[in-house]
Order: structure tokens, then sequence, then C-alpha cells
């Protein structure tokens, strides 16, 4: 199904490492007169633009714009540089599919800004709100086959090309390419770029927690905390039970491999002050567009009900979404699991769905939850 919606949600501000997107104003169209009509810029644009551009084109458009931004029925940022000040240099605006036009997003840019990288990561940010705030499954794109810069930036996003039609643009006939790009491909595609380049598991502190990088003589304390039901239920069923001798060292030697390969950041929470052993473990993994989780943790039985999970989970939240600068957190737990659903809604994730799922204990479901940056950033303002 398409994802229609009867009224969009206000525009937000969304913002990048250099990029602020905020919402088109009237007062843009004295800008958008001067920075629009280039014919570097309209040439490989539809025909329904004006051309020559008229002396009161960008402050017609500004105006269309904000009216239908009002009606909620499509977005429209300004792109600004958070260097540089309020002042658009270009636009990006995105439409819910209306199940014809196979065009979902659109975008210029001065050329005075190409040759930055500036217009992909304005696309990305987009695209990230589309997929993740919004829920949406695709993305029906186009552009003129001439148009090699955006050519490119559906490419590097992942887009796949599905078709390819007659066109006709300010600057004549031309083909059309149609792309589509899907949630799926997409987050698959930031997985791959991520994947085996993270960096190695730092050291971090919270109030009463180091979380340190896991280690080979970790085991010990592992197998003997695990010996416990109550611990392990709720956990993967591919950990076996009853637990054999060996199995925190079989798990240790993996876990180390996969950190040296830096496939997953690993961290064995330890009590600030103690004898450094370690009490529980929290993991990171890229999302790999497929799984819907990129964190796991388990607490020994003698520390719940401190709120240790809690600090730690926030902690190691704050690295994933400020300091590798990811996008989102998918995150999992059994529905019967108490626990770690609390730590979820102490984080303001939000609940999108369930799966079946395999635990020690036995099939069950599992909740599915995303912790989105943005969430994250408003859930932390409100603590302070």
């Amino acid at each position: 199904m398409p994802p229609r919606q009867e009224r969009l949600p206000p525009t937000p501000v969304l913002e990048s490492e250099r990029v602020r997107l905020r919402p088109v104003r009237s007062e843009d169209g004295p800008v958008l007169q001067r920075r629009f009509p280039r014919w570097e810029v309209v040439q490989h644009l539809s025909r329904a633009v004006p051309w020559p551009y008229p002396p009161d084109g960008g402050q017609t458009f500004a105006d269309l714009v904000v009216e239908r931004t009002k009606k909620r029925i499509s977005f429209s940022w300004a792109i600004t540089l958070r260097a540089e000040g309020d002042e658009l240099v270009g636009l990006i605006e995105l439409l819910p599919d209306n199940g014809t036009s196979r065009a979902m997003r659109g975008f210029w840019l001065d050329p005075d800004y190409w040759g930055r990288g500036l217009m992909f990561e304005v696309a990305e940010r987009v695209t990230e709100y589309a997929f993740l705030d919004l829920g949406w499954e695709y993305l029906w794109l186009q552009n003129a086959e001439a148009n090699a810069g955006s050519h490119r930036i559906k490419e590097k996003q992942g887009a796949l090309l599905v078709d390819s039609v007659p066109g006709r643009w300010v600057g004549g006939e031309g083909d059309k390419i149609i792309w589509l790009l899907t949630r799926n491909a997409w987050f698959a595609r930031r997985a791959a770029e991520t994947r085996g380049g993270l960096p190695a598991t730092p050291t971090l502190e919270t109030e009463r927690l180091i979380l340190r990088p896991f280690r080979l003589d970790d085991a010990p304390a592992v197998q003997r905390r695990f010996d416990d039901w109550e611990v392990v239920k709720h956990l993967t069923a591919r950990i076996p039970w009853p637990l054999p001798a060996d199995a925190a060292e079989v798990n240790a030697r993996e876990t180390v491999a996969e950190m040296e390969r830096r496939e997953k950041l690993q961290w064995a929470l330890t009590v600030k002050g103690g004898d450094d052993e370690i009490i529980g473990r929290i993991t990171l993994w890229p999302d790999d567009g497929e799984e819907r989780e990129m964190r796991g943790f388990w607490l020994g039985r003698e520390f719940w009900g401190r709120g240790l999970m809690t600090e730690a989970a926030n902690r190691v939240t704050d690295f994933a979404l400020m300091d590798l600068g990811w996008p989102h957190l998918w995150l999992r737990n059994g529905v019967e699991n108490d626990r770690s659903r609390r730590v979820k809604e102490k984080q303001d994730a939000r609940v999108m769905g369930r799966v079946p799922a395999e635990f020690v204990s036995g099939p069950s479901e599992s909740t599915v939850w995303l912790l989105t940056r943005n969430d994250w950033l408003t859930h932390k303002e409100g603590r302070s």
C-alpha cells in the first residue's frame, strides 16, 4: 500500500553535520528569486517551471509552498548552512506517494555550493526522516537522464533504477529516469558502510559504572553469572541450556574476535571503585537492514533493582547516537521481559510491533522498538 496520509505532520526542523533544514517561509521569496533562476539549476527541472523566470517567480513560489505546508500535503525545507546563517541556498521537498507520479522527493542547490557533498547530506537527512520518523517503506525518485549530479545521489543512496520514460524539461525533451529507494535497501547500504568499520570499543563511565571493553579473562565471571535461569531465560535461544562448562569461554573467544574485526562494540559492566569484575554486558551492532536489533544487554541478578542497567543503556545509547552519529537504534525484548521493556520505556523508545522469537525459555514473541536520534535528544532535554 502507498504511504498515503490525509494530513502530514508539521514540517520539522532537521539538522545534519553541516546543514540545517527549516520550513520555507514567505520572506524567502527574494532569496529564491536571486538564487534559483540560473540555467545550471533549472535546465533539468520539469517544464512546469516557467522560463524565462518571471520577476515575481520567487515570491509566487514561496507563497505557494507555504500554503501547501499549511495544508499538510507536502514538506518543503529551505536548505541553510549552519556555519553561514539562516539564508537558504537551496530547497528540498518530500511528498507522499499519490500512486501515479512516481516522484516523492525533489531538490535544487545554488551552483555556488556544488561539489561539497551538501546535496547528498541533505538527501540522506530527509530520507532518514521519511523512513524512520514517518515510517514510509519506500521513495519513488526521478531525474532527467542528463542530470548526472542527481543521478549520482540516488546511486549513492542505494536506489534501484527501475524505468526510463520520455520527459519534458526546461532545457528540452529527454528521458526521465525512475528510481525506487526502499527502506530495507537504504538500511542495508548504511549498514554495509559501517560493518567492519566500527571504532575500537572505548571505555565509558557513568555515575556508578565503568563500561570497559570485554576481555577473554571475563569468561569465568560470565560463566558463573550465566548459570542463573533468571538471567538467561529471556536471552536468545542460541545460548545452550543447561549451560555447558565451557560456554562462556567459547562465547568470549567469538566475541573478542568480532570486536577485533570491528563488527560489534562490546562492553563489560563493572562497578566504579570495585574490583573490575564483570557484572553484566552491553552490546551494539550496526543496522543490517533486517534484524531490527542493534543493542543487547544482561545484568547479574544481585545487581537488579538499582537502575544500573538503565544507567548503562543511557550511556551506550548516547555514544551510538551522538559520538557515532547513528540515526537510530532498533531494539528488541521478549514480551515477558518486563525489566528490559522498562529500560526502553524510560528511554522514550517507540513500539513498532511484534515478531516471533526463540528464547532460552522457549518460543514467544519479541517487541520491536525504535529510538531515533531526534527522540533521544528530546528525551535528554526533558531530563535536564
